[in-house]
């Protein structure tokens, strides 16, 4: 491709400047929830209920876990040679399919 087709550069400058002002918008919305978090915390024991807004809280950290879904499929597959195909199938049946739409992918070029 050359860099002659002035409409796709456009719309990539247009683009551009979009991710830009939406990187700094996530920035400025990063520092007004840390000031909130603060402003919760110290002033109403990490819960306040504001009309109009609704209830902040500041939750404890957690941790959650995801199956490993190849894991799950070499146990399938080895259940079925070893003739477990019952508890095999019972397992399968447990996995759900989720769709996405596909789309434009946009990788930018690395900054040296």
């Amino acid at each position: 491709m050359t860099t002659s087709d002035a409409e796709l550069l456009a719309a990539l400058s247009d683009l551009r400047e979009i991710e830009d002002e939406i990187a700094r918008l996530q920035a400025e919305r990063l520092a007004v929830r840390v000031r909130l978090s603060e402003i919760v915390a110290l002033r109403y024991g990490n819960r306040v209920a504001v009309p109009g807004y609704g209830t902040l809280q500041i939750r404890a950290p957690s941790v959650s876990s995801r199956w490993d879904s190849g894991a799950l499929s070499e146990l399938v597959r080895s259940l079925r040679e070893q003739g477990q195909t019952e508890l095999a199938d019972e397992i399968e049946g447990c996995k759900k399919r989720v769709e996405s739409e596909g789309g434009l992918a946009i990788m930018p070029e690395k900054k040296s």
